[in-house]
């Protein structure tokens, strides 16, 4: 059944809405998904369950995943472009290689993700949890980081680190948080960057 609505999605997304239907779900439970090298621009999945799928290769720009669950899921090589991921739970995801400019990822967890390789300008990580999030050779030049928790988070590599935004951000341990504000930030991250 999954299967087929997601072929559907594809087949509307490549046609221009011609043929197929576009995908719009709602609290359903659809975990280890094997989805691969599919057209799911536009799609919508909202305050469901997708842990554990396999997603790589894909085109999920512009969609709207808002307090879905994506733990444990494979995003390798995907484009998440002006994809919302508010509220979304993406623990232990990998999210490698991947184009997510202007993608927002507000009040989501994405701890001990691993976002290495992606293209993550402009995105909104406010108010996220990354703790332990592995940020390696990643672009985040403009991206904002208000609000985020950052325990344990590395940063190598980083390119537009200097152009990042935020107000604030919390480091140290979760048992014992650090509020970091204004230039401060910047000197922190300055620092991780280096190792």
């Amino acid at each position: 059944m999954e299967d087929s609505m997601f072929l559907q999605h594809h087949k509307w997304a490549e046609s221009d809405g011609n043929i197929g239907e576009k995908l719009e779900i709602v609290k359903e439970e659809l975990k280890q998904l094997n989805l691969a090298g599919m057209n799911l621009s536009c799609s919508e999945i909202v305050e469901s369950n997708m842990n554990n799928s396999f997603l790589t290769n894909n085109d999920m720009s512009d969609c709207y995943f808002l307090s879905t669950s994506f733990e444990e899921t494979n995003f390798s090589e995907c484009i998440l472009s002006k994809t919302v991921f508010d509220y979304a739970s993406l623990k232990h995801s990998i999210i490698t290689n991947c184009v997510g400019i202007k993608s927002s990822f507000e009040d989501a967890d994405l701890s001990f993700a691993n976002i290495s390789g992606s293209d993550l300008r402009r995105a909104s990580f406010r108010r996220a949890n990354l703790s332990y999030t592995k940020f390696s050779n990643v672009d985040l030049t403009n991206a904002l980081l208000d609000g985020a928790l950052l325990y344990g988070a590395s940063f190598e590599e980083i390119k537009g680190i200097d152009q990042v935004s935020a107000k604030h951000i919390f480091v140290g341990t979760e048992e014992k948080p650090t509020r970091l504000d204004g230039y401060d930030i910047q000197k922190w991250l300055m620092e991780q960057r280096r190792g």
